[in-house]
């Protein structure tokens, strides 16, 4: 499959980032750190609070693009156990160095930090200990706590690897049975049947809740590759935006469903609809090959994006006590100042974080899962 099939797919990625740090910049410019701010928001600016959205667009890109990628290679334990190492290279890498980088800034944040410890930046003034250190870089503090240790955004990155835990064991079902559409259909609903129960002992249930976003992109895959309908790129971009408005109108209370309606009900799962629907538009949409300065930025960016993810943090941080430090009062200066202010540096940092920390961690990913099918071929041909 050429990349320009899945160009639309990294170009949503993109936007996913850049809501995440709008999202954030949005928090940052609502705080008030004087009693001389304003309490009121701008609410041109709050429709594009949808950092929820971000994540749900997040979770089902990676269920289809990993769908696309992996439901031909995916033919037994073997296959499975390279899925997991590429994988883990693929992530936990460039989370480690983003924690030993915000453990660093920690403690010039609380040097420099002047406001209330009741703030919403304030999270970078928890206390924490090696045990849970440890607990994050085991990727299951989702389960053991404490949440909101380090950065907030952190809560999703054990929820996605949990996600391909289990992808493989769906994608061996699919493979073996003959309606293989509804094994994603089966885990979504598991999951969120799991997270209504509320009756396992873990700290955090969004992986339960949800996981239908993710297991939505893999069924959104699936039909991808069982049927040759496209629509006009046009088409996609306007279904696409209408998604995002969507999720702004919801941010705002604009959409909504009454209560006894239980699950669109909910407005994180109306945001998880609304991004399988971006994801859906984007993927069904004709190939398009563009050259134009606007379509490799949003290539890069969304190449970029996982570490845009992990360290955007790191600037918003910088903003704040800057806008502390300036004495900026007013609502729209501190949302710009802050955006920009992150979408620059962040991008930048973000570029080397790609190219001398992921790379070359997917690079010894894919070594040794090569290593690993090597072993595993010489020991089915001595068996």
């Amino acid at each position: 499959m050429k990349n320009n099939h899945l160009a639309f797919l990294t170009w949503l990625r993109a936007l996913a980032a850049m809501l995440v740090v709008v999202d954030h910049s949005v928090r940052i410019a609502a705080t008030r750190y004087f009693a001389e701010d304003p309490v009121s928001v701008n609410a041109a600016i709050q429709f594009f609070d949808i950092g929820t959205f971000a994540v749900d667009l997040f979770f089902a890109l990676s269920g289809c693009t990993l769908y696309i990628s992996y439901s031909e290679r995916l033919r037994g334990a073997g296959d499975a156990g390279r899925f997991y190492v590429a994988r883990i290279f693929r992530i936990w890498p460039a989370f480690a160095f983003s924690l030993l980088v915000y453990l660093l800034f920690i403690e010039f944040f609380k040097y420099f930090y002047v406001g209330g410890t009741n703030l919403w930046i304030a999270q970078f003034l928890h206390h924490y200990s090696l045990l849970n250190v440890i607990q994050y870089l085991s990727l299951t503090f989702n389960f053991t706590g404490p949440r909101d240790l380090f950065i907030g955004p952190y809560w999703s990155l054990p929820v996605e690897f949990q996600y391909y835990l289990l992808l493989p064991i769906a994608l061996l079902i699919m493979r073996h049975i003959k309606f293989g559409f509804l094994v994603p259909l089966v885990f979504g609903a598991a999951l969120y049947f799991i997270y209504q129960k509320h009756s396992l002992p873990v700290n955090r249930y969004e992986v339960f809740k949800m996981g239908f976003t993710f297991f939505g992109g893999v069924l959104l895959a699936h039909a991808y590759t069982k049927t040759i309908f496209r629509m006009p790129f046009r088409i996609a971009a306007v279904g696409v935006a209408l998604m995002i408005f969507g999720a702004g109108a919801v941010r705002c209370g604009l959409i909504g469903f009454p209560d006894h309606w239980r699950f669109v009900s909910d407005h994180e799962n109306l945001f998880g609809l609304l991004g399988l629907g971006a994801v859906m538009f984007a993927l069904f949409s004709a190939p398009v090959e563009s050259h134009s300065p606007a379509a490799k930025f949003f290539s890069r960016y969304g190449e970029i994006s996982y570490s845009v993810y992990l360290f955007h943090m790191l600037f918003v941080g910088i903003a704040a006590l800057l806008i502390m430090k300036l004495h900026m009062h007013d609502y729209a200066s501190k949302f710009l100042f802050a955006a920009l202010f992150t979408f620059a540096l962040s991008y930048m940092f973000s570029n080397w974080s790609y190219n001398y920390i992921e790379k070359p961690s997917m690079e010894m990913g894919r070594r040794l899962s090569m290593m690993f099918s090597l072993k595993n071929s010489r020991a089915g041909g001595e068996a």
